[in-house]
């Protein structure tokens, strides 16, 4: 290759042979409930929703997720939350949990091992794109059952910040790999320059259109270092001297650099958007860092993008404020002020608030509680309250993980779910 060496943040993950798949040996667990039981966090149509992202991987120290029993009990400690919406994520960085067609290359192999996670439970290797850890037939028919909202929870990241997490097709395609503005390639993800990469994207979008969802996330806030600063390819590059001739590669931040790689990036959206509609299936965006301000710092984090024209023009059905930029000095009234710009510049599209466990983004339960000198019971109730004062279908909980939303804050959830 041309241009530099091959290497990414944290090192290049070494080629190795794809093992043979184990096969399913888990069987429907005894102690799943029947089903006549009640089902008491069963959505009533047009019922505000609280939605649960759910990454099975955050309990695997705690249930062999592996296997039908493991996934139920999952499942069942998420619904400590009173959630009614569940959104499973298909994937860490560009490792599938489920056995993904487009991600079988033999490439590498990196399984997650329990035993370096803290528990006194070892269950070896995880093999979560193997058929013996595909999880999303249980769940969806679990939330069938409990009258629950199912869907997929997916980013754009093709990496999580570590080179064992990097898609197999990324690593068996460095033709497609971005660049910097120097020439160096960059191996944490391809290009979207490339239309074979589109073309790829969207084939996985099929993948998960045969799960059968009900609504499909793509979270923009799990991005694995990509933006538009490592969008140099020779299809970019192309494109510049076709809309600007000979003027000089610009820096990554110069505003048109930004539209022409937003431009191709909002083409993928619209046919990832098409393929969802055809199926009946919404299809959703997860932003952070969202104010009430113009979406210059937005545009500067995704890649070129600004939420607010694709919800608009109908690319997306729903748009997920996964966090707000709110003034510290006045918590809640400045979070009112920005739920109530998004509610005006979002078209059509549905909009979710957060409602988060971890401080992330400055934006948890307990840092309004802080700021408010409010315990965490009530801190949540003034969210979920704000959030349908203003119109919004409902809160997403990021992320539900084992014990992280405290019994206090459950039974606030629980007891705004039951007021009229």
């Amino acid at each position: 290759m041309k241009n530099g060496k091959w290497k990414m943040k944290n090192g290049v993950l070494a080629s190795v042979l794809m093992l043979a798949f184990c096969q399913c040996v888990a069987s429907q667990p005894a102690n799943s409930p029947t089903p006549n039981s009640p089902t008491p966090n069963s959505p009533t149509p047009n019922s505000f929703q609280v939605v649960a992202l759910v990454d099975s991987l955050d309990f695997a120290k705690n249930y062999d997720i592996e296997t039908v029993t493991g996934t139920v009990q999952t499942l069942e400690h998420v619904l400590l939350t009173h959630s009614n919406d569940i959104w499973w994520r298909d994937k860490g960085g560009g490792r599938m949990r489920y056995p993904s067609e487009c991600e079988m290359w033999p490439v590498s192999e990196a399984p997650f091992d329990k035993k370096r996670l803290p528990s006194e439970d070892i269950y070896g290797y995880l093999r979560l794109e193997s058929p013996r850890g595909n999880e999303f037939p249980v769940v969806r028919e679990e939330c069938r059952r409990r009258g629950l909202g199912f869907g997929i929870h997916t980013t754009i990241e093709e990496n999580h910040w570590y080179s064992p997490l990097s898609s197999n097709w990324t690593l068996a395609h460095p033709e497609y790999w971005s660049c910097m503005r120097n020439g160096e390639p960059w191996m944490g993800t391809c290009s979207i320059m490339y239309p074979e990469v589109v073309e790829h994207k969207l084939k996985m979008v099929d993948e998960r259109l045969a799960m059968k969802p009900q609504k499909i996330m793509l979270d923009f806030w799990r991005n694995g270092a990509w933006t538009y600063a490592r969008e140099y390819t020779a299809p970019a590059l192309a494109e510049w001297k076709r809309l600007y001739g000979d003027e000089p590669v610009p820096e990554p931040f110069d505003p048109r650099w930004q539209k022409m790689v937003g431009a191709r990036f909002d083409d993928y959206l619209r046919k990832f958007s098409a393929k969802c509609r055809a199926a009946g299936v919404e299809f959703i965006g997860g932003f952070v860092g969202i104010d009430d301000k113009d979406d210059a710092s937005l545009r500067n984090r995704y890649c070129g993008l600004e939420w607010r024209h694709l919800a608009k023009e109908g690319v997306f059905d729903a748009v997920c404020v996964m966090s707000v930029t709110y003034d510290p000095k006045d918590p809640f009234g400045s979070t009112e002020r920005i739920y109530r710009n998004v509610m005006s510049n979002r078209g059509k599209a549905e909009i979710y608030f957060p409602l988060a466990s971890y401080n992330f983004e400055k934006c948890g339960i307990g840092e309004y509680a802080k700021l408010a000198k409010i315990s965490e019971a009530e801190a949540t109730t003034r969210l979920l309250r704000l959030a349908k004062s203003v119109g919004a279908r409902g809160v997403v909980l990021e992320c539900v993980d084992y014990g992280n939303y405290r019994p206090a804050v459950c039974a606030a959830i629980k007891s705004f779910l039951e007021e009229k």
